[in-house]
């Protein structure tokens, strides 16, 4: 893409709105040093330097959209405690919508403690309790899906299997209700039963995913990922499937368009978590505006190249996007 055609991409995403529906997560990161073993047993001692606080799960997702430049609804549950306060304040910062990130005691806000030493992870720490959404939740969450899902594009719903779509109802009737006012439905999966995502437009597996969602169905997988790919998006009524590949790139089929590879595009790869969020964001993004599948593929596949290549939960921005164009095509 010429320069040009990025800028005319850029003004496009500003008139953009999506909704993100899931499990609202902190990402909390303990930056310091490791030089030396403890005496009191053999691990390494870490000597805290910093604390910092970013956006994660469906919260990162959100993030990334903001920093590709559409305007963003986010929904969620945090705990009624100070580290929801954090999330719904960085959110807010952001320019995110909050009015749809519902306080709780029935539960803490999920927290993911990253400790890193001299930029390699040594620990991750969660803080959650995976359960249903109370009833009273759930109806408060229903009104106002209902009333923002008439204000957006599309929807993105960012599974993370910590609460918001363990009900198999509850996660069909998002979809049926998006369906119905003629949104698409990206799906981020976190269970290998696909029942409860059936009907969206599209399901964006990791590798790994894939195979277990195979697996649960009672295939073994044998390299023939197109074959499969048809298999669940004819079983689940989808528009067509998409697989993160890591290091491999990106895998989609489309039953008119047949199965592609698009080979990775990181220049260096610094940390992974938060690429699924960046490549299902970009994915939304650009395919709001239009644009042909391979080229909506395209893009979000240079985003995650680009996001892999941040230390921590980092959005991606579509000045990073024009960049990597400039510099590289």
């Amino acid at each position: 893409m010429n320069v040009k055609e990025l800028d005319e991409l850029e003004k496009r995403l500003q008139n953009v709105k999506l909704l993100v529906v899931g499990d609202c997560i902190l990402d909390r990161y303990f930056f310091g040093e490791v030089n030396r073993i403890s005496p009191e047993a053999p691990v390494p001692v870490f000597n805290l330097k910093k604390i910092t606080y970013s956006l994660g799960g469906a919260s990162n997702v959100s993030a990334n959209l903001r920093g590709l430049g559409t305007k963003v609804e986010l929904m969620g549950v945090v705990g009624k405690d100070d580290k929801g306060k954090i999330l719904k304040k960085l959110a807010e910062n952001l320019g995110i919508g909050t009015k749809g990130i519902l306080e709780t005691e029935d539960r803490p806000t999920i927290v993911k403690t990253r400790v890193i030493a001299q930029s390699q992870q040594l620990l991750r720490i969660d803080w959650e309790e995976n359960k249903p959404l109370p009833e009273k939740i759930k109806q408060e969450f229903q009104r106002v899906y209902s009333e923002v899902l008439k204000e957006v594009q599309g929807v993105i719903l960012s599974d993370y299997a910590k609460g918001v779509f363990l009900s198999e109802a509850f996660c069909a009737w998002m979809i049926g209700e998006a369906k119905k006012e003629g949104k698409f439905v990206f799906v981020d999966p976190k269970s290998p039963d696909w029942k409860k995502y059936e009907g969206a437009t599209c399901i964006t597996p990791n590798f790994k995913e894939f195979k277990e969602t195979l697996f649960k169905e009672g295939i073994i997988f044998n390299e023939n990922m197109e074959k499969y790919a048809r298999y669940l998006v004819e079983k689940y009524r989808l528009d067509f499937l998409v697989v993160t590949l890591g290091k491999d790139g990106i895998f989609f089929y489309h039953p008119a368009e047949g199965s592609e590879i698009l080979p990775a595009q990181a220049r260096e790869v610094y940390d992974v978590s938060g690429a699924g969020d960046t490549v299902i964001s970009a994915m939304s993004a650009f395919y709001a505006i239009g644009l042909p599948l391979k080229e909506v593929l395209e893009l979000a596949n240079v985003s995650a190249g680009i996001v892999v290549g941040k230390v921590g939960t980092k959005p991606v921005y579509f000045k990073e996007i024009k960049e990597f164009y400039q510099k590289f095509s």
